[in-house]
């Protein structure tokens, strides 16, 4: 009679320990940057990993660097965005001649249920042409 109530018992704190440990991360932010003929900027070389600073706008005059990584050579995904309960504003600063500048908006929410973690509800880019595709962002470098 005890051993099917320890397994009882041990099968229990292992689903309750699996809902503790849940955890997703919202959608990666993804840029594609093309010019206006629509020639992909990173494909052709005109802008790599170093030439895409994009910055996190803390408030006060401090700003956190995100980490810029390029998918399949030809798309920016930016790490870490989105991971907040509100809204928060970026800079993005692309160095090419001349240098180019943008900004974007991003509001993010935190999930409700079994698991923890954040969702973007929307990204707005500025200063700059832009459209949805879906999965990433197409932004138009003139």
């Amino acid at each position: 009679m005890k051993k099917p109530l320890i397994l009882i018992l041990a099968s229990a704190l292992v689903v309750q320990s699996c809902k503790d440990d849940c955890y997703k991360a919202p959608e990666p932010t993804v840029f594609e940057f093309v010019n206006a003929s629509g020639e992909n900027l990173i494909q052709n070389g005109t802008l790599t990993k170093t030439k895409i600073i994009v910055q996190q706008d803390n408030g006060n005059g401090n700003f956190a660097g995100i980490d810029v990584e390029i998918r399949d050579g030809k798309k920016a995904v930016l790490n870490n965005v989105g991971l907040f309960d509100g809204t928060r504003n970026y800079n993005v600063y692309l160095n090419t001649d001349p240098i180019r500048t943008f900004n974007f908006k991003v509001s993010s929410s935190q999930l409700t249920g079994d698991c923890t973690g954040y969702k973007i509800n929307n990204l707005t880019v500025e200063n700059i042409t832009w459209s949805s595709v879906q999965g990433y962002y197409r932004i138009v470098v003139d």
